[in-house]
């Protein structure tokens, strides 16, 4: 009988152990894998569909919200009357956000007036919200953004939401020909 006959069951045992091994050490790799790290997560928005609100909601707003016509992807808040800040007239915008933690938002605006300070977004706050009852307030930062050119401000954050996320901007309009432009929102943040 040839001599590579009969070394064919050595080399088929030594085939299984070999694939038996390999099977063993995936599964102890598979066992001892750690969680992955979280990862930086930046994420931007559009102001479409940003939504004027009163104190009691849409029917009590002093302002509309619409696209701007160069470019129109950005927003155009238009008072239809002066508002102060007991007025509370808030601009809403969704965030879609999903098993990020929150460390900062982002805010691009402009406003358009010929008296700087008499018209601006006097408080940025992201609500969180689960049930349509009530919402949990994450983020209140009540610096008054008078700038009138274009810009962007960002605000610190420290949470994790556990609903849905809006974006709120009070407004104050000092004059009806006065406009705030809404650009890019961006959260910035860890996966979890």
């Amino acid at each position: 009988m040839p001599h590579f006959l009969t070394h064919r069951p050595l080399l088929s045992a030594s085939v299984t152990v070999l694939a038996v091994a390999a099977l063993v050490a995936s599964l102890l790799m598979i066992g001892s894998t750690a969680a992955p790290a979280a990862v930086a997560v930046h994420a931007r928005y559009s102001p479409i569909g940003t939504t004027a609100n009163g104190p009691s909601g849409p029917a009590t707003a002093k302002f509309t919200a619409g696209p701007y016509s160069s470019p129109s992807t950005a927003v155009v808040l238009t008072p239809t009357s002066v508002s102060t800040e007991n007025d509370f007239q808030w601009a809403q915008l969704a965030l879609p956000s999903d098993n990020t933690s929150v460390s900062e938002v982002q805010v691009c605006y402009s406003i358009i007036t010929t008296v700087v300070g008499r018209t601006y977004i006097s408080q940025t706050r992201v609500t969180d919200m689960t049930t349509p009852n009530s919402a949990l307030v994450r983020l209140d930062d009540a610096t008054n953004r008078t700038a009138a050119g274009p810009t962007c401000y960002t605000v610190p954050a420290s949470f994790t939401p556990t609903g849905s996320m809006s974006l709120g901007l009070k407004v104050v309009f000092g004059s009806t020909s006065d406009r705030i432009l809404l650009g890019m929102v961006a959260v910035s943040g860890q996966s979890e």
